[in-house]
């Protein structure tokens, strides 16, 4: 076995193709002998083997034990499982090679060890612990690496708050080899603070339940910690000591992070020294990061990149980045601490005003020069600008320092709503001056510092307006002066393009905190930027999201001159723009739309081209499409646009889904519909019930997409509600109506066969169809229809369907409340009468009800049916509260506890809920009201 195991390694090994891939199917039938793991765990030991062959054999062991060695493996895979006798070994050979003079071996095995660790430990392999921490204890350097390398991915995946007694033996060996530089390599060290954040983890997440033993045992640990961690802090970053020194930094900022964020309370004594440390590093890496990451040409770039980038021995490059987004990411988790407010801001007797402290000055000063744009971003936005897009988003997926310092500026004033504006008036004076020396001097990097200044000031733009609108004492931003030292340079400055459009973005911002003269000029500016094809894509993208601003945020009167330039700018650039980018122009164009419904009428060919066009380029994206159905609504109430822009977008729409066998697409295309009919006006315009009606009761009897078929019940709803009457009146070809073909549409959906996602907006269909279409429907029909609802709602299995079905019956009961209770009683579901089935479902899920009308109907309701007085609904019972589960008291409760103890009510009348409920009911509305 252990010699046709080595033959199929070597050719899993081999150069061409094709003898690869028939020895790695050969392989796979090996796996199913149960010799397989002994042969593999041999072959990793061989050292006649070869080092290829060998790191081979223990990673495709490592993959064999995920799939083969436990039932219970998430990844298992059919086969026999070894027994014990082979199993053990497997962990003992594999075990061996932790002590192996090579890196690579000693790293896969101990990868693989710990995934058997998971799987074996502690029942079948109990001593696994203590030999690791022996290994730690007396073993070189290399095996203490390799131990390392097992606890960095056994602690974190495996190891909980049941396995304390562990931890406790542990944690004095990671820190003694934290602390012994001389004996250990960097790597093992890095490993030791990250396996202690992981310490950290599992300590805090016992907080909630065993409070008493953290506030025991949690402070000497972090206390005995804290000591070394804060020299690693203090240790100047240096070309000498770079390779030693920023992974280890990078860690304990983590381990930091990690403690205050399950810790707070406890680390609360020691955030000062943590901040007098990492404000002195701020400060000792601002020159060399601004060097070696923003002015890219300078004379002591290539030295700065040298000393705050640095590679190990496997080649993994750390830089001082995540050092500092670590760094930030720690203050804004304390910003808010009482040890942080002393530091940061000081409050006078006499008036109680609140003033920035120097150091808080020179914090947000700090940021301002960490926030500018680096040469690596530039890169990137001129490689790809829809980077550029993303990066200008607020959910933007990159993360890099300049980010991490817009989070901590957001906490910070989160924490120090009045402090924050005098200290951001301080920063920008310097950094004023600064970039108004280097633009005397012709130094190119003053427009990095310039447009810094502004996106900091952006990023609290609404903070700024509502500063600049009070009457507080103290320092406060002066916007002319910042117009004229920073926006108004970089506006008329091409030569730097992410500048230019930055004084747009600006000035967009905080335009109504602007005189009404220079907000009308950047409006217009804007207008004309967008459709300029001369101007740099970036600053064409950026005046789009100026363009969508100032329409969102000036009055109608001061934007409308320039509407129909907004409207057509935006109509030229959006063909241009990719999938990523063109949601920023859409976005404005619907805001443009917005600002005057004459001119948006006028418009509308220009509108309906551009919209409908985009939709059909990428009718699959999500996001794309819920801003066009917005817009499509929008031209929908324009009672001047909305019949031109149908009779454009109904063929196309239309010609779409009949032709897609894409259910994306098809739905995407129904909640376009959805938009035209809520938004039109009732009852629909002649032709619409024709030319969409019968299209999609055809695509919705056929499909089985459980998208298409909830983007139809919606949009059926909306037609219900806009044109009950003329549905009632339409006819097929077979003379059925459009309201039985509804009706019919309904049943299919709450059929058992029928999943309850797929049917989830049904309810509001069937409640509308109530509501609209009565005097349509025979009341044997409209019997019907509530039992077909009844017996679906009486084997409904999630809260969400069963809450989307309620609405119905409080409708009904708020007119007819004793009809209803007739109807329901006389109803047999099993052994439980309708009404049964409808209380316990309403009463259980009645806080789920979504929609505030619908919960306040739902509230009525019930008072309906409580003044009845009907014994039949007193004699109901139904679920109570909860009792206290004594056998999972002061638990975390899984959920195999929660199946093998599962949670008790207690049963009260039906009568006595409904007061409950409307006691709950009152009590929200009296939160809410003082809220």
């Amino acid at each position: 076995m252990e010699h046709q195991v080595f033959e199929v390694l070597q050719g899993c090994l081999s150069d061409e193709p094709n003898m690869r891939m028939r020895a790695e199917l050969a392989l796979k039938q090996l796996e199913l002998n149960v010799e397989f793991s002994p042969a593999m765990a041999n072959i990793a030991l061989a050292s006649e083997a070869g080092p290829a062959v060998r790191q081979a054999a223990i990673v495709q062991l490592r993959g064999y034990i995920g799939r083969h060695w436990s039932i219970g493996s998430s990844k298992y895979e059919h086969g026999p499982i070894p027994d014990q006798n082979l199993k053990c070994q497997v962990r003992e050979r594999v075990f061996t090679l932790l002590t192996s003079d090579s890196r690579k071996l000693r790293t896969a095995a101990a990868a693989t060890v710990a995934v058997m660790a998971r799987y074996d430990w502690p029942d079948e392999w109990p001593q696994l612990f203590s030999q690791l921490v022996e290994l730690l204890h007396s073993g070189n350097r290399d095996q203490a690496h390799a131990s390392m390398c097992v606890f960095g991915e056994w602690v974190n995946s495996d190891l909980s708050d049941q396995h304390m007694e562990q931890i406790g033996t542990l944690l004095p060996q990671l820190k003694r080899i934290f602390v012994s530089s001389s004996e250990y390599s960097i790597e093992t060290r890095v490993m030791a603070v990250r396996v202690f954040g992981d310490c950290i983890e599992i300590i805090a997440n016992m907080s909630s339940v065993q409070s008493g033993f953290v506030a025991t045992h949690a402070p000497p640990i972090l206390a005995e910690w804290m000591s070394p961690i804060l020299d690693v802090f203090g240790q100047p970053v240096s070309i000498e000591n770079c390779a030693s020194d920023i992974p280890l930094k990078i860690e304990c900022i983590r381990a930091i992070v990690r403690a205050a964020d399950g810790l707070p309370r406890l680390m609360g004594a020691h955030n000062t020294s943590i901040l007098e440390a990492l404000w002195q590093q701020l400060k000792a890496l601002q020159e060399p990061y601004l060097h070696a990451f923003v002015y890219g040409e300078s004379e002591h770039s290539e030295s700065a990149t040298n000393m705050l980038v640095v590679c190990d021995d496997e080649g993994v490059s750390y830089s001082v980045d995540s050092f500092l987004i670590g760094v930030f990411e720690w203050l804004s988790k304390v910003s808010e601490s009482k040890s942080m407010r002393k530091l940061f801001a000081t409050r006078a007797e006499e008036t109680g005003a609140t003033a920035p402290t120097p150091l808080f000055n020179q914090l947000v000063a700090c940021l301002l020069s960490y926030a500018q744009i680096t040469t690596e971003m530039m890169d990137d936005w001129a490689d790809d600008m829809d980077l550029f897009v993303a990066d200008e988003d607020e959910d933007g997926y990159r993360f890099n320092v300049r980010v991490s310092a817009q989070e901590l500026l957001q906490a910070l004033d989160a924490a120090f709503s009045q402090t924050l504006p005098s200290a951001m008036h301080w920063a920008t004076q310097e950094y004023t001056k600064l970039a108004q020396r280097w633009r005397q001097q012709e130094n190119d990097n003053w427009w990095l510092v310039s447009e810094a200044i502004l996106w900091a000031i952006g990023t609290l733009s609404s903070s700024v307006i509502s500063e600049q609108e009070s009457d507080a004492p103290g320092g406060r931003l002066d916007l002319g002066v910042l117009f004229e030292n920073n926006v108004w340079p970089l506006a008329q400055c091409a030569t730097f393009p992410y500048g230019q459009g930055r004084s747009f973005i600006f000035a967009s911002s905080v335009c109504q905190a602007l005189p009404t003269s220079i907000a009308a000029a950047f409006a217009e500016a804007s207008s004309k930027a967008v459709a300029d094809t001369q101007l740099h894509p970036a600053v064409r993208l950026s005046a789009v999201r100026a363009t969508g601003n100032f329409c969102r945020l000036l009055p109608s009167e001061l934007v409308k001159s320039h509407q129909g330039t907004f409207i057509s700018g935006l109509a030229s650039v959006i063909p241009q723009l990719s999938e990523d980018s063109a949601h920023v122009a859409l976005d404005a164009l619907h805001a443009a739309l917005r600002v005057d419904q004459d001119i948006a009428a006028n418009m509308e060919p220009v509108i309906s081209q551009v919209v409908i066009g985009i939709w059909q380029r990428y009718p699959g994206d999500v996001l794309l499409t819920s801003i066009v159905i917005d817009i499509v609504e929008d031209m929908a109430r324009n009672k001047q646009a909305c019949e031109a822009f149908a009779q454009r977008a109904l063929p196309t729409i239309a010609a779409t889904i009949s032709q897609s066998s894409d259910g994306m697409v098809i739905s995407s295309g129904i909640d376009l519909l959805s938009g035209l009919i809520k938004g039109g006006p009732s009852p629909m315009p002649n032709g619409y019930t024709d030319a969409i009606f019968p299209l999609l009761m055809q695509i919705l009897s056929a499909s089985i997409d459980g998208e298409v078929l909830q983007s139809g019940q919606a949009c059926l709803k909306y037609f219900v509600q806009k044109d009950a009457e003329r549905i009632a009146q339409w006819r097929d070809d077979k003379g059925v109506s459009g309201l039985d073909l509804i009706i019919r549409f309904i049943a299919l959906m709450l059929s058992p066969d029928s999943s309850e996602s797929s049917a989830l907006f049904v309810g509001d269909l069937v409640a509308k169809v109530v509501q609209k279409c009565s005097s349509f429907i025979a009341g044997d029909v409209l019997a019907e229809l509530i039992r077909v609802v009844t017996a679906r709602l009486a084997t409904a299995l999630t809260a969400s369907f069963c809450s989307s079905l309620l609405p119905l019956y409080a409708q009904l009961i708020v007119r007819h409340p004793s009809e209803v209770i007739d109807l329901l009683d006389g109803m047999h579901f099993a052994d439980r009468t309708g009404l049964h089935v409808v209380l316990s479902a309403w009463f259980k899920n009645y806080l789920d009800v979504q929609g505030y009308y619908s919960r306040k109907v739902s509230a009525v309701a019930l008072t309906r049916l409580y003044a009845l007085g009907d014994p039949r609904i007193s004699d109901v019972v139904v679920q109570g509260d909860i009792v206290p589960n004594s056998a999972n008291k002061g638990k975390i409760v899984t959920r195999s506890m929660s199946r093998s103890n599962p949670d008790q009510y207690t049963q009260i009348p039906a009568a006595a809920k409904i007061v409950k409920l409307l006691l709950a009911e009152l009590e929200m509305d009296v939160e809410g009201a003082f809220a």
